[in-house]
């Protein structure tokens, strides 16, 4: 972490587009608004949008802005995220589900610094500083043609790879104690402390949410811990996905990773739940926040919501 926070101050010191590359939750958001901060651009706008979370036809206008009368309901011109950025900073998260049309128009702005609004007659100007980020194997949806190679090349000026806690595992004590006393700070409440037993229970949990989950199991930790006490294991939530959930008569049954795969005698019935297993209880750990979910599986907010209907599994 510290060999990448000294390639975030040199890329800070440029105006080199940044490619973020890493899993979902390890901070690429934090990063991006870094880079911010530490430029010469710190006086500006800092503009974010997640391109996944935002249909195919409103991304565009999201970007570009449009003109009076441009589409149906267009009542009012409208300044796009580029435009606001004009001076600053663009932060495209999830630059992976960008369509293919829209990339093209993104390279271009990158290349000559003009774009037009829908609808609008002048193209525009703007001076901006592009910071990508996403989770995806750009090089794979090369080859598959879902993402311009000249595009990736045009983005990844300066590329930063943020690693996975897994890999720094012998973060998480601080990251912890750093996320009780944030905690703390909002709920107005007096800072606790965490139980060894508690800790070594963090340390050997797999984290496929990365520093999002971690904060989020903290956060849970948190509010189950009482006034004057400590963090305690019982007071984490179980280990998503694969633990062992109980039954109705309090015995523990397994989730569907450690199902008895002699009684399965229908294999899409048995992926099917256990697809909806899997979703419902990673909804259950982010609180039934679908974008934090999705971000978590690795799949774009659409699709989760399509599977989420088509597993009749209410979640918000």
């Amino acid at each position: 972490m510290q060999a990448l926070r000294s390639q975030v101050v040199r890329a800070a010191e440029t105006n080199l587009a940044v490619l973020l590359q890493g899993e979902t939750g390890t901070g690429k958001d934090r990063v991006a608004r870094a880079i911010h901060r530490l430029s010469s651009r710190r006086e500006g706008a800092f503009m974010a949008i997640n391109c996944a979370a935002i249909p195919e036809s409103l991304l565009e206008s999201e970007l570009f802005g449009h003109a009076k009368g441009a589409f149906s309901g267009a009542d009012r011109a409208r300044e796009g995220l580029i435009s606001q950025a004009d001076g600053g900073t663009l932060f495209l998260d999830e630059i992976g589900d960008m369509p293919l049309p829209l990339q093209a128009k993104l390279l271009r702005v990158l290349e000559s610094g003009r774009y037009r609004p829908l609808g609008a007659s002048e193209e525009r100007r703007a001076d901006l500083r592009l910071v990508a980020a996403t989770h995806q194997p750009l090089r794979e949806r090369i080859r598959d043609q879902r993402f311009r190679a000249d595009l990736y090349y045009r983005l990844g000026q300066f590329p930063l790879s943020l690693p996975p806690l897994r890999e720094r595992s012998g973060d998480i004590a601080e990251l912890a104690a750093a996320f009780v006393t944030d905690f703390c700070a909002r709920e107005g409440r007096e800072e606790v402390g965490i139980t060894p037993a508690a800790l070594r229970l963090l340390r050997e949990r797999d984290y496929p949410g990365n520093v999002r989950e971690l904060r989020n199991l903290i956060d849970y930790a948190c509010a189950m811990t009482r006034p004057g006490e400590d963090i305690s294991p019982a007071a984490l939530p179980a280990q998503a996905d694969v633990e062992a959930q109980p039954d109705d008569d309090g015995s523990a049954s397994t989730a569907p990773a450690k199902a008895n795969v002699e009684s399965v005698k229908d294999l899409r019935r048995a992926l099917r739940d256990y697809e909806a297993e899997l979703i419902r209880q990673r909804l259950l750990l982010f609180g039934g926040n679908r974008a934090l979910a999705a971000e978590s599986l690795g799949l774009p907010k659409r699709t989760l919501a399509h599977k989420c209907r088509q597993l009749e599994l209410d979640a918000k």
